[in-house]
């Protein structure tokens, strides 16, 4: 009987420790890469978001969860057209750091989703928007 009861409360120390009630706070393990210059990678045609950009649903992506476990922050630029009805077209991300799709995937499928208001000159091309990934938290850069 003693047996048992000790099994039991050995039981429940193990399972107790592997419970966690509350995540983990975000743990920065390097400092956050400067935030690029957008309109150095634009053309002077290219829509650089602003007023020409009227968002509609702009859901940011999450933070990658091995991201915020190794404490790795970054940003991407993130390339898009908008059509004539305010729908992203041609996403991809222009760069990212770190590399390796870390934080590029994550954005390019949110940004995938984005809508916009139908712009008023027409479809715009070559949009650029800065998303940052920085002390567990993701944001738009301006």
């Amino acid at each position: 009987m003693i047996r048992l009861i000790g099994l039991a409360i050995a039981a429940g120390l193990i399972l107790s420790a592997c419970a966690t009630s509350e995540p983990a706070p975000f743990m920065p393990r390097s400092d956050y890469p400067v935030d690029p210059w957008v309109k150095g990678y634009a053309q002077e045609t290219d829509c650089l978001g602003g007023e020409k950009l009227a968002a509609i649903n702009i859901d940011l992506p999450a933070y990658p969860k091995r991201a915020f476990k190794g404490g790795r922050q970054g940003w991407t630029i993130v390339q898009l057209d908008v059509d004539a009805d305010g729908n992203t077209q041609n996403v991809t991300v222009q760069r990212a750091v770190p590399g390796g799709g870390m934080f590029a995937t994550p954005s390019e499928k949110a940004v995938e989703k984005w809508r916009f208001q139908a712009p008023k000159s027409g479809p715009l091309r070559a949009c650029r928007v800065l998303i940052r990934y920085r002390m567990g938290l993701v944001t738009l850069g301006g």
